[in-house]
Formats: structure tokens, C-alpha cells, sequence
């Protein structure tokens, strides 16, 4: 596999090949099983994984290599980099919402709609025709991206198909990687990053990208990182990621650029 780098969740692997496999055999079970029982993996052996299955210790070892893993022990490495629920609503929103519900749905949807509002800016708005020219004139297009935010990018990938522009989106580190050295400056590098930490999670592809020489544009809240000074184009997406809510204006600009680039060329594709 190369250089083994976690981005984003064993759990989010596991579920990724549960539902898009057309195959329900013995990998099917042990992956279905494994999420059944995630809070319990990482402090389980491979011999109690194993038991767990029903299966052998080599048809662990044998999964694990299947699903991308070097061995075993790369699994129980990239279970650790795993983000807990408490990583994603903070131990103050829980108690709240156990002990008034209704005062802690409020402040998220005020969150919600503080973002959303941001992202909807002029200063934004302004950008978007030249976003849409860009996204229409390039050769490739390629998304980047970690965690939720990959559904960000697959659903905008699935709205370009439907106006005949295809937008690469890799969902591991190894390839997300190969990607960016293969870029041109012919071609745009989307980087979607909330806090704007995605070039120093991934540093080797945050270089790649720039000796590519491909234009890169930001979807970021943190408009004022260092690393996008030689960002093309850079989109803010809101102002906080409290309770988790800074997904809701990546997902607002992602769809604003497609709508920037059904005003300028959709009819072109209808037409055909």
C-alpha cells in the first residue's frame, strides 16, 4: 500500500466496503461484525477479533490486507488515530442536550445558520463566476478532502457528472497522494478543509500539489492560513465549527459552485 497515513476513520472504511460491495461473503461478515463492535476493537487482539468473527487469525490477517491495511497491526495503529464522539459534540453540548434538549438544539441551529448566512456572502457570491470558469476550462478536476467532508465532495462529484464533468475524489491517503503528483497546470486541486489543517495533516500532498503547479482553490474557514497564498481562488465556509456544524457551509459552497456552474453551462449540456 506505501506509506501508511490515517485519513479518516477505520469505521468509515468498514462502511464504505459494506455498502458498496455487490459480494456478502466472509470479508462482508467480518467488516459487518467489526462495526457492530467498534468501541470494543481497539482493545481487542487479533486472536480476540478473530473469535469474535469466528473466523481464523490468518483470515483477520487476510481482511486487514484486503481493506487496505499493511497487517494487522497498521488496523490497531489507525483504530488510535480514530476521532471519539466526544471529538465530534463536546461533553458541554452533550450534558446540555441531556438536560434541555430544546436549549441545546437552538444553539446548533443557530450555528448552522451562522455558517450557512457567512457562506452566502457578496464577497463569495463575487467569486463564483470565475470559480465556474475554472472548474468548466481545466483539464482535470480532483477533490481533497478527510472524514465527512468526502460526502461533500461525492455529492458534488455527483452533481458536475450530471452536467458531463468528472471530479476525481480518492478516499485514502496513497491515492489522494498519487493524485496530486499526477496533476498539471492544466488541471485544479479543490481542497476542502474546515479548520485549513488538511496541509498539515498531509503535508507530502500539500507539496505535491503546489510543484504541480495546478490552481488550487479553498473551501476553508480559516481564509487566512499561510497555505492558501497561492490559492487561485478561496471560498470561506462559515465562521465556527462548533457542535460539529461547519460541515453545513462547506456543503453550502460546494453547492453554490454548482450553481454558478449550472448558470453558465448547463444548458450547454441539456442541449446535447
Amino acid at each position: 500500500m506505501g506509506e501508511s497515513v490515517a485519513m479518516g476513520s477505520v469505521a468509515e472504511r468498514l462502511l464504505d466496503y459494506i455498502d458498496t460491495t455487490m459480494q456478502h461473503d466472509t470479508n462482508y461478515e467480518i467488516a459487518t461484525t467489526l462495526v457492530k463492535n467498534y468501541n470494543r476493537l481497539q482493545g481487542l487482539s487479533i486472536a480476540e477479533i478473530a473469535d469474535m468473527c469466528y473466523v481464523s487469525k490468518a483470515s483477520i490477517s487476510r481482511f486487514c490486507r484486503f481493506m487496505g491495511f499493511a497487517d494487522f497491526k497498521e488496523l490497531r495503529r489507525q483504530l488510535d488515530c480514530d476521532v471519539p464522539m466526544s471529538g465530534v459534540f463536546p461533553q458541554t453540548f452533550r450534558d446540555t442536550l441531556a438536560s434541555d434538549t430544546e436549549k441545546a438544539l437552538s444553539s446548533y441551529q443557530e450555528a448552522i445558520q451562522l455558517n450557512i448566512s457567512t457562506t452566502l456572502s457578496a464577497g463569495n457570491i463575487a467569486k463564483l463566476p470565475d470559480i465556474a470558469r475554472a472548474l468548466h476550462g481545466c483539464e482535470r478536476i480532483a477533490f481533497f478532502s478527510y472524514h465527512f467532508l468526502w460526502d461533500v465532495g461525492r455529492y458534488f462529484q455527483s452533481r458536475l457528472a450530471l452536467m458531463d464533468r468528472l471530479v476525481e475524489l480518492h478516499l485514502d491517503y496513497t491515492s489522494q497522494l498519487s493524485c496530486a503528483q499526477a496533476l498539471s497546470e492544466h488541471d485544479l486541486a479543490i481542497v476542502c478543509s474546515i479548520g485549513g489543517t488538511y496541509p498539515i495533516r498531509y503535508p507530502m500532498i500539500a507539496q505535491a500539489l503546489s510543484e504541480a503547479g495546478c490552481s488550487l482553490l479553498a473551501i476553508t474557514q480559516n481564509t487566512s492560513s499561510a497555505y492558501w497564498n497561492h490559492a487561485s481562488y478561496v471560498l470561506s465556509c462559515g465562521v465556527t465549527n462548533n457542535i460539529d456544524s461547519g460541515k453545513f457551509g462547506a456543503l453550502a459552497a460546494v453547492d453554490m459552485m454548482v450553481m454558478a456552474y449550472l448558470k453558465l453551462y448547463g444548458e450547454q449540456t441539456e442541449d446535447r
